[in-house]
């Protein structure tokens, strides 16, 4: 049998961690905004509905970034470009004018950081077969 491993690197490797590691922090955090979001006794309404299921679906897409690294980094750049805009649409319906392009770089930007790095770490790998 031929097995095809990857060949280990020090850059691919330290792209591959931050980009792990920096899936663990961010989704720390948001997981608290969102436990927190859904527990409150004022139920969201409107478009924090909205930003709210994005951001699920956006963390779920950088867990599944860990196996398939070009695919999911894409999913995430996606989601957060998409969480951006929508928390951006969010903050102009709740009257928040000044704050609104603060909102939209706090939720998107993070996400699009870390899905180009996971992009990056897939596009390394040495045989050439995205993860």
């Amino acid at each position: 049998m031929n097995w095809t491993r990857r060949i280990p690197t020090v850059k691919c490797d330290l792209v591959d961690w931050t980009a792990r590691l920096s899936s663990l922090v961010i989704n720390a955090v948001f997981l608290l905004i969102l436990l927190l979001a859904v527990t409150n006794e004022d139920k969201p309404q409107g478009p924090a509905v909205v930003v709210l299921v994005l951001l699920a679906l956006t963390m779920l897409a950088s867990f599944a970034a860990w196996r398939w690294r070009r695919i999911g980094g894409a999913l995430v750049v996606a989601g957060g470009l998409c969480l951006g805009v929508a928390a951006y649409s969010g903050s102009l319906a709740f009257g928040l004018r000044s704050s609104a392009l603060l909102g939209m770089f706090i939720y998107g930007a993070p996400f699009v950081l870390m899905g180009i790095l996971f992009w990056i770490s897939g596009g390394r790998l040495a045989d050439g077969s995205a993860r």
